[in-house]
């Protein structure tokens, strides 16, 4: 067998979604003639080690090192730069997904000019040479169209970490990254002067694109990186700043970024959430002139901020030719369940080979901190603008009652084959018995769509109770992400719940009271809730920990493994993905027995069931579960084999399939 021609170094640490997404589609997109593959757990979690380990059993070309504790990102690169002699090393981040013919691309580069010592892919994600993808399109999308241009390989000043192809025989002259770094930040850079320093070059290849979501396990990036600018000034300001000024004066992507940038439009409310929730908690912290602060810089970047019109002629020359065209409506993209849903239907379809996008007509940036997007999500400026500049599609799907409208509209516009109505809830009860007409106008809605996706037998026979057909396919949940975390546990009981004061339907009135008197029959009981914003106001009368809205899922992991039991009082549910989360994450639910949580929830068998508003019962069932271990115990149990039945994988091919039959 052949000597290698690349060692590929992949440090891990925790981040589990990801490095599978990262593994499957090395093995998927790089022949295995090409590399040897040095896998080091940097001190991950059990479930990642595990993960890890079986992948090495199963995968001759790798080689896993293994940290009993977190060395960083550094240390664990020049260990694995060393382990191996390949011609060629390549530094490939977790949260990178790979193209077809990346890694011959990078190796064409490098091989073009003994002098290029270092070579970056186009990315999304990149500091100063990222390459945005436009509105509607995908990686995928675009690693087909740069790969049919001739490449020009430009050189930049430093190149960047996240997926770095290296010539051996160069770092043999200018050595690893240095360990004064730390766990990272800047290493990659100080290397790169050295080697630009020393006649070689660092160069993109702008034939051939990955994804690169960011700082998937690295969370305290603003500390270690200015301690690491300092470091990496102090050494190299001068010669940075003349290479920094001759590649800015070149401008050599400017062809590529215009390839793919349209026109844009101002977007203010956008930058106005993260300024108000930034503001909102330098308040809150009593750190009223960083408040000040920064609403006044806020303000000043409203008037000029911009993003990217969706195009159609954009959207059409990014699109893999001969694709299913799949195009999911929202009406904001927030950090909700619902919003969740669709993103994960998204990018498991566009890895399986659908064109599928996102439209909607506002985006929360914290979006990106919560979840990972292989599209660019095309936001219009309203309900006209969305109707009349959708790009064509196969079949487009309605996720909400406002959109049922659109997606109408356009499939009898003739720019949508079919449409879908991916029914998340039962909508109509979103609205009180005295609001009969907008309950009208919800199942009015259900209605115009030919087709009806539904995520449980509870909603199927709600809609067939109005003389509605739907398909029943089951909703699926990212067990890669979900999973119970090594954490200290308390040695009090911990009761978890989500609070929603804002949505009457959550039964937080109901919540505040069963957890008020749980607090009186249980004192020893430790409360934690979370999911919104400045809680204190509402006064609870009991004791609590707010973690406020959580924009991160593993953090959300974690509070779930921190937890004894996850309390939902909701008075119905279209599915209850929360309680699902926490029974993935070992933790013992207490939920109301009205809706989709019965897709899975078992009374006495993997959670206790109670009727909504019934705050007797509930006290009781927490209580049983807080001081009863062996309960507790049994419940935790089956919950665990219950999750095995619902992963997202499994839901996005039957939506495929599903699609493909009605097309």
């Amino acid at each position: 067998m052949p000597e290698p021609i690349v060692d590929i170094v992949l440090p891990v640490y925790n981040a589990l979604s990801c490095v599978k997404a990262c593994l499957r589609f090395l093995d998927k997109n790089t022949p295995s003639s090409l590399y040897r593959l040095y896998i080091v757990d940097d001190g991950s979690d059990h479930q990642t080690s595990l993960f890890l380990s079986e992948y090495d059993r199963t995968h001759p070309e790798s080689v896993l090192i293994t940290h009993k504790d977190n060395m960083g990102y550094v240390q664990s690169c020049n260990q694995g730069m060393i382990a191996g002699n390949a011609s060629y090393v390549l530094l490939l981040n977790s949260d990178v997904v790979a193209s077809p013919g990346w890694l011959e691309k990078l190796l064409a580069c490098a091989a073009s000019d003994t002098s290029i010592a270092a070579v970056n892919p186009m990315t999304n994600f990149a500091s100063q040479i990222n390459i945005n993808m436009p509105p509607g399109s995908n990686f995928l999308g675009l690693n087909h169209l740069f790969q049919k241009r001739s490449p020009s390989y430009p050189d930049v000043v430093t190149c960047v970490g996240f997926c770095l192809l290296l010539r051996r025989s160069a770092l043999e002259k200018v050595g690893l990254f240095d360990p004064i770094f730390g766990k990272g930040y800047c290493e990659e850079s100080d290397l790169c002067m050295r080697l630009t320093t020393n006649g070689y070059r660092t160069v993109l290849a702008d034939n051939v694109y990955v994804y690169h979501k960011g700082r998937a396990s690295f969370t305290t990036r603003d500390t270690q990186y200015h301690r690491n600018r300092k470091i990496f000034d102090d050494r190299w300001e001068k010669a940075y700043s003349i290479q920094f000024k001759r590649f800015l004066e070149k401008n050599p992507l400017a062809p590529i970024r215009s390839l793919v940038r349209g026109p844009e439009r101002l977007a203010p409310r956008e930058l106005l959430t993260p300024v108000f929730r930034s503001a909102l908690q330098a308040w809150q912290n009593k750190n009223f002139i960083q408040s000040a602060r920064i609403i006044l810089q806020g303000a000043l970047r409203l008037v000029s901020y911009k993003r990217q019109k969706p195009q159609k002629k954009l959207v059409d020359m990014t699109s893999r030719p001969g694709r299913l065209r799949v195009t999911y409506l929202l009406r904001d993209m927030v950090v909700a369940g619902g919003v969740l849903s669709v993103i994960q239907l998204v990018n498991e379809l566009i890895l399986m080979g659908v064109e599928a996008r996102i439209a909607a007509l506002y985006e929360d940036p914290a979006i990106y901190d919560w979840s990972y997007l292989y599209t660019s999500p095309m936001i219009f400026r309203n309900e006209q603008d969305l109707i009349k500049n959708l790009p064509d599609t196969d079949i487009i799907v309605a996720t909400l009652w406002v959109t049922a409208e659109w997606a109408d509209n356009i499939q009898k516009s003739g720019r949508a084959a079919k449409s879908v109505y991916f029914v998340q809830d039962f909508e109509p009860w979103f609205f009180g018995e005295q609001q009969q007409e907008m309950r009208s106008r919800v199942l009015a809605g259900y209605r115009k769509i030919q087709q009806r996706i539904v995520k449980s037998d509870w909603l199927q026979a709600l809609l067939a109770d109005h003389y509605l057909n739907s398909q029943k396919i089951s909703l699926g949940l990212n067990l890669e992400v979900f999973y119970p975390r090594s954490v200290t546990k308390s040695i009090r009981p911990v009761v978890l719940a989500m609070a929603r004061p804002g949505t009457p339907r959550r039964g937080f009135d109901i919540l505040v009271k069963s957890l008020t008197t749980l607090k009186l029959r249980l004192p020893e009981v430790d409360i934690h809730l979370f999911g919104a914003r400045n809680l204190s106001k509402y006064g609870l009368p009991f004791e609590y920990q707010d973690h406020g809205l959580v924009f991160d899922q593993n953090t959300l992991a974690r509070l779930y493994s921190l937890a004894d039991v996850f309390v939902d009082t909701s008075y119905f549910q279209g599915f209850g993905r929360c309680a699902l989360e926490a029974m993935a994450c070992e933790c013992a639910c207490v939920l109301t027995n009205v809706g989709g949580v019965n897709e899975y929830a078992r009374d006495g068998i993997n959670c206790f069931l109670v009727t909504p508003g019934d705050t007797e019962a509930a006290v009781e069932s927490i209580r049983k579960i807080c001081i009863d271990m062996s309960l507790k115990e049994k419940l935790v149990k089956a919950g665990k084999l219950t999750v095995k039945k619902f992963g997202h994988r499994r839901e996005a091919r039957r939506t495929l399939e599903f699609f493909q039959e009605i097309i």
